[in-house]
């Protein structure tokens, strides 16, 4: 039923992706969510971990941008030190934005991997551009009341998405 709205990998956290072997199958461009994925939601500056990653991520040869719905304040205090391409107010799951980070690094959709927190924005996002979709569970639980609200949605589309690799499984 929500099979277009399923992520291609769900993992605990933006630290245990498997990012060499996502690479070796042809990704090389990245575009992350900030809140709850690289940070808890609201917390102004990245982590000292989330900003070892992106170095990491870089040193592999991966490019690398933020695309937020957050307003483009947030997102530049957030970015200060990141210094990435950056794109606030993208309006996911609509794909203007992302179309346009993922031209701008010079990427095919092909080659080009979506992750975030939410399914109703980031991996939907991510499935209208035809990039790879890979959902992380949240940071935190605090967040907009709109986010709150859409997470019980969420939940029974990840439902689905867990019987889905289940029957495969099986299979």
């Amino acid at each position: 039923m929500f099979k277009n709205l399923f992520p291609d990998h769900y993992y605990d956290s933006v630290f245990e992706i498997p990012y060499k072997d996502l690479k070796s199958e042809g990704i090389k461009a990245i575009i992350f969510d900030i809140d709850n994925t690289l940070a808890e939601y609201r917390f102004a500056m990245p982590p000292e971990r989330t900003i070892n990653l992106i170095k990491r991520l870089q040193k592999m040869g991966l490019k690398v941008c933020l695309l937020t719905n957050n307003n483009k304040r947030s997102l530049d205090r957030f970015n200060k030190g990141l210094k990435l391409p950056a794109y606030s107010q993208g309006l996911k799951p609509l794909a203007g934005k992302a179309k346009r980070a993922m031209k701008e690094m010079g990427a095919t959709p092909a080659e080009t991997m979506i992750i975030g927190d939410q399914v109703l924005t980031d991996i939907w996002c991510a499935k209208k551009i035809k990039a790879k979709a890979i959902l992380v569970k949240p940071m935190s639980d605090r967040d907009i009341w709109t986010v709150k609200l859409k997470r019980g949605l969420e939940k029974v589309i990840l439902s689905q998405y867990e019987k889905s690799l289940k029957a495969a499984a099986v299979e």
